[in-house]
């Protein structure tokens, strides 16, 4: 183990300096373990063949370049990159703050918040990333300019702009001295004309995907509204995903066209079915056992009372989640992880929710399916994401022992990340 680690360790300063350097020279990977997106199989003794920022080649006992560097990680797993893709880089809160709260940082502020978000996923092996808004008005445009030109490597950003909502965004009773936050975070929608101006304004702006948030405390979207704003972005060729915790919205999301379905806490069947029929992928921005008791240590349940709220909420996710499996929708990771916790790290969200599916009853590859290729798929990246293959970025993560067999203790113990073809070490590995 030890003298594994020491030829990472030695081979992350080589390949560092390679990629400074951007010289024409190749590394090799020797996977004891690879996990193969397209079949969402895990498969033995492959290699992966890196030049500059691709992949060139994926395979058994591959023909190795003279000057290629080699990698053996016959003890290892290797995936693609993985994708969060439901992230809010710029706004963190206390679990029991409103999202007023947050929204009052200052853009300086919430913007290196967001890149100290952003490096530490890239360092947990989250690749790429899509935001979803609370982000002010285009400030994670801002951010994904700032992630681009650094130097450094960082995630790659898909961003949604200001989330388009009823009116009220998605504040209750606001006081009269936070009611700017409405407009600072919104586009409020109220009608079928604010509905194409404000996809309108977000095509202008090369968003990459619309936000559109339905229910919101008591109030909900109406159905003209969303079959404008997907009219409007179907015509301004961008993909519409819906944030929604009731059924009523959910069906009129589906109905509507729009690409996926974020949350969906209290899907009914035939709602699953109908968006396993028409294509609608959804996001389960779920939580493991653990962090759900934390989270409910932190509304000050204890006990039996604990124990029970808990349960009866995971015991919900994982209904709606087994039903999605049955009806053929298509899984995305999404974290959707904005609290402020002492005890648990924004990196660790992202990767909590993957442990939330497997304990919902996913396979390992299946988790790690919903985390590579569908989600590449979801944000319209997977002619370049999510596949190790030929052609591909060479984004991919390798993490130390068996996924397939210990998939929760492997997730935790990243070795080396490698994004577009530039290696970064973990956090714990500095």
């Amino acid at each position: 183990m030890k003298k594994f680690i020491l030829v990472l360790a030695l081979l992350a300063g080589s390949l560092t300096n390679y990629a400074q350097k951007s010289t024409a020279g190749f590394y090799l990977i020797k996977a004891g373990k690879m996990y193969d997106a397209e079949t969402n199989t895990f498969v033995t003794d492959q290699e992966i063949l890196i030049s500059g920022n691709t992949i060139q080649a994926v395979g058994p006992r591959l023909k190795v370049p003279k000057n290629a560097q080699i990698l053996d990680a016959h003890n290892a797993t290797v995936t693609p990159g993985l994708i969060d893709a439901h992230t809010h880089l710029l706004f963190k809160q206390k679990q029991n703050e409103g999202l007023e709260v947050g929204s009052k940082i200052p853009e300086a502020k919430r913007l290196q918040q967001g890149q100290q978000f952003a490096d530490a996923l890239l360092r947990t092996g989250f690749t790429t990333l899509r935001d979803l808004g609370n982000s002010g008005q285009y400030l994670d445009q801002e951010l994904q300019k700032q992630l681009a030109q650094d130097k450094k490597p960082t995630p790659r950003l898909y961003l949604s702009g200001p989330i388009l909502s009823p009116p009220g965004g998605q504040f209750f009773k606001l006081p009269p001295a936070d009611s700017f936050i409405i407009k600072q975070e919104y586009l409020i929608i109220k009608n079928k004309k604010d509905a194409y101006q404000a996809v309108t304004q977000q095509a202008q702006k090369k968003v990459n995907v619309i936000k559109v948030c339905l229910d919101t405390d008591y109030r909900q979207m109406g159905a003209e509204e969303i079959n404008a704003i997907v009219a409007a972005a179907k015509e301004k060729k961008l993909p519409v995903t819906a944030h929604s915790t009731s059924d009523k919205t959910a069906r009129l999301a589906v109905l509507a066209g729009v690409n996926g379905i974020e949350h969906g806490y209290s899907l009914s069947d035939s709602t699953i079915m109908l968006m396993g029929q028409r294509g609608v992928y959804l996001v389960p921005t779920d939580v493991s056992r653990e962090k759900a008791m934390l989270l409910v240590a932190g509304i000050g349940l204890k006990g039996k009372e604990a124990e029970d709220a808990a349960n009866n909420f995971l015991q919900t996710n994982h209904d709606r989640i087994k039903k999605a499996r049955q009806y053929k929708v298509m899984l995305v990771a999404g974290s959707d992880f904005y609290f402020d916790m002492p005890n648990l790290t924004r990196a660790e969200g992202s990767k909590d929710v993957l442990v939330a599916y497997l304990e919902a009853g996913l396979t390992p590859a299946e988790v790690l399916q919903t985390a590579t290729i569908n989600a590449a798929k979801a944000i319209g990246n997977a002619n370049k994401t999510g596949i190790l293959k030929k052609g591909m970025a060479a984004d991919l993560v390798i993490f130390n022992g068996d996924l397939e067999k210990n998939f929760t203790q492997a997730l935790n113990d990243v070795q080396l990340i490698i994004k577009d073809g530039q290696v970064v070490k973990p956090e714990n590995k500095e």
